[in-house]
């Protein structure tokens, strides 16, 4: 999860570290209007949103 304004990081290096997590169970959000400080903005029920919706996500039925 990464923030719209976010200046930490930067979203090329993000994105390259990404892709290096060895795990297929994995999910790269940008959460609008949305700085590095995400649990303290206004807009904080878009980070408990997409929290919840990784962690209740159901098993898979097909690992082929």
């Amino acid at each position: 999860m990464r923030g719209q304004h976010d200046g930490i990081a930067s979203l090329d290096d993000l994105l390259a570290f990404y892709r290096a997590l060895p795990n297929p169970d994995k999910q790269f959000v940008v959460m609008p209007g949305i700085s590095h400080a995400s649990f303290q903005q206004k807009n904080c029920l878009i980070v408990h949103h997409i929290l919840h919706a990784f962690f209740t996500q159901p098993e898979l039925g097909y690992l082929g």
